[in-house]
């Protein structure tokens, strides 16, 4: 009778909630599918990629915890996405920062190496040219 019991309680509690919270995170979805629409269209300079990630994370983020319930669970869940969220992030800071310590001869041809000024991005001599 016990375990009855519990799967009322169980099914009381999925149904806590209603339709309010969706429509709020829909809305923050499409609020943030909009920056990002705006911000693509953007020059940040330097800046473009670490945004557009960014907005995506939180986006993802949102998803995860309300539509797919993270935010109603307890235990390993929540540390298997956090552990995951920051396992993502060290990947990110590992790629980017052997990009940014590379010197200009060994980045890939046709890549733009770093100018020293606040000019454009100067392109290798031996890259690739391509004539319009």
């Amino acid at each position: 009778m016990a375990h009855d019991d519990k799967i009322k309680d169980d099914k009381e509690h999925a149904h806590e909630h209603g339709p309010g919270r969706y429509f709020v995170i829909w809305i923050l979805l499409l609020v943030f599918t909009l920056t990002t629409v705006v911000t693509g269209r953007m020059d940040l300079h330097g800046a473009n990629l670490p945004v557009a990630l960014l907005i995506a994370t939180i986006k993802a983020t949102l998803v995860v915890l309300f539509f797919m319930h993270l935010w109603d669970s307890e235990g390993i869940n929540r540390l298997v996405f956090g552990v995951s969220i920051l396992f993502v992030m060290v990947l990110l800071l590992g790629v980017f920062g052997d990009l940014l310590t590379r010197s200009p001869a060994a980045l890939p041809l046709g890549a733009p190496v770093p100018a020293l000024d606040d000019s454009a991005p100067v392109v290798p001599e031996h890259a690739p040219r391509m004539n319009p």
